[in-house]
């Protein structure tokens, strides 16, 4: 079961029957031009953005979130990093969540364009993909826990809908 949970908060399972998340990409990056004309790429920083929506049975209760303090937003969107297909191994970041439905998993990417799931193994942050007969490619999904500040939920109705933002410190 995909549990939400922002600091000590876990949102209630009614709360969010239909729940979304969306990564955003932020940071100090730009394309600046020489003198011919050229594009020269310059990054400083990347950070994630994370807009988090829901809606439900029941109120979310998020009025119970310290927005003052810096919170580990535990994700319930999976990400995924490929793995190199001669080893099937992937380093996972080190910031992910490792409680029970939130583990890292394998998958395997078929030529038709099938994936399906394998197992997995860790060591540390390198995560090994069983091998698939017959697989062209390789990736690991993880589930991040990003230390954010979480910005003031919006709400609405006459339903149960909700949504935030987090920005990752």
């Amino acid at each position: 079961m995909m549990i939400l949970k922002i600091g000590a908060f876990e949102l209630p399972v009614y709360a969010g029957l239909e729940l979304t998340q969306r990564y955003e990409p932020i940071g100090g990056e730009n394309i600046e031009r020489s003198v011919s004309g050229r594009g020269i790429f310059q990054q400083t920083w990347r950070k994630t953005r994370v807009v988090t929506s829901g809606s439900g049975w029941v109120p979310p209760g998020l009025d119970a979130i310290n927005n003052s303090v810096q919170l580990l937003l535990a994700c319930v969107h999976a990400r995924t990093v490929p793995a190199d297909f001669a080893t099937r191994q992937a380093t996972l970041p080190t910031a992910r969540r490792a409680d029970a439905g939130h583990l890292p998993y394998g998958l395997a990417q078929l030529p038709g364009g099938q994936s399906i799931m394998a197992a997995v193994t860790l060591a540390g942050d390198v995560a090994t993909v069983a091998a698939v007969p017959g697989a062209v490619a390789y990736q690991v999904g993880y589930y991040p826990l990003l230390l954010c500040w979480v910005k003031r939920p919006n709400e609405s109705g006459p339903g149960f809908s909700w949504e935030f933002t987090a920005e990752e410190v």
